[in-house]
């Protein structure tokens, strides 16, 4: 068996992104696309607001109901939150045309939809997840922006972007075991800034725990040292004590770094990308606090594994699922 296909016996969710309200609409779409695949992308031109505009009203008690102003009560926060429930169509705009809109205060109040953004009224683009008609996560743009869409790989190369800089947005994070494609440059010049971003944010999960087991593959060793940014990580990694484990094709073996190196040049090597954080009692769900993703990677382990699967395409998932993490930390020790 093959890293290949032993990623094939992931099933994932299909997941979509929308945008909603988009100001300024060629660039913002153009650079969702090239991040998330034309496939995954589709946009709502509506607004957002921060009451809704059908005569509902949010239930200001704080358990996250919405009624339709005489109390009746439309939908629970424990069944999730659809599309219908989330937008409004009272919403007029400056040509007195009625638009639809997004309610951003049901967003807010829905406890199973995590959401990071600010004040509703200086939203002007919201970009949410989904997964069929139901809301997975929700973004600003600017939130989203800052982590991938008007960063470049640069910033990670150089080490412009530091381990404790790094997190992901709720967009992102919802993102975890969902199976992605996505393409390298110069098919995108975005698309693998996703892998990279989990890869950091993985990486500072090992960092912060101190300990555990950090295994990581670069295809080419000489990378290590090549790029400035990356050597410095591990040498931090691997200098709070975490046991760390370094995979590719040995073109050039990194110099005094303390990892344990693993080269070969067959598939697994020339064509994986993985990082997988195994915490020393091995992977387990959170328990202080299972709505920080960077708890639920110390504490519980986090991993990704893509494989390009022709050149330049990538195919794969992250996950802080326990059996998933178990299964790839299993493959990478007895394999490779």
């Amino acid at each position: 068996m093959t890293l290949e296909q032993f990623l094939e016996r992931f099933d994932g969710p299909e997941r979509s992104v929308v945008v909603v309200n988009r100001t300024d609409p060629d660039p913002v779409l153009n650079m969702l696309v090239d991040t998330f695949g034309d496939d995954a992308v589709r946009v709502v031109d509506g607004r957002v607001t921060d009451r809704a505009g059908d005569g509902r009203e949010i239930d200001r008690a704080g358990d996250g109901r919405v009624t339709d102003g005489a109390g009746a009560v439309e939908t629970d926060r424990n069944v999730g939150l659809t599309a219908r429930e989330l937008a409004t169509t009272g919403a007029v705009d400056g040509e007195d045309e009625v638009v639809p809109s997004i309610d951003v205060e049901v967003l807010r109040r829905h406890e199973g939809v995590p959401f990071d953004g600010g004040d509703a009224d200086e939203i002007e683009n919201l970009v949410l997840l989904m997964e069929d008609d139901e809301v997975v996560a929700g973004s600003t743009l600017t939130e989203l922006g800052d982590a991938v869409l008007f960063v470049n790989s640069d910033l990670y190369i150089t080490g412009s972007r530091s381990l404790s800089d790094v997190d992901l947005p709720s967009v992102i994070s919802g993102l975890d075991d969902a199976t992605f494609t996505l393409r390298g440059y110069p098919e995108s010049n975005r698309q693998k800034l996703l892998l990279i971003t989990v890869s950091r944010f993985i990486e500072r999960a090992a960092w912060t725990a101190g300990d555990g087991t950090l295994r990581s593959s670069f295809q080419r060793l000489s990378r290590i040292d090549d790029e400035v940014g990356t050597r410095t990580v591990y040498e931090r990694i691997a200098d709070t004590g975490v046991d760390t484990h370094l995979y590719g094709v040995p073109d050039e073996l990194p110099a005094d770094l303390d990892a344990v190196i693993h080269a070969g040049d067959d598939s697994d090597f020339t064509d994986s990308w993985f990082v997988v954080y195994r915490p020393p009692e091995g992977p387990h769900s959170a328990e202080s606090d299972p709505d920080s993703d960077l708890v639920r990677g110390i504490e519980g382990g986090v991993g990704l594994l893509a494989v390009e699967t022709e050149p330049r395409v990538w195919r794969g998932l992250w996950t802080f699922d326990t059996d998933r993490l178990s299964r790839m930390n299993r493959y990478i020790e007895r394999n490779l």
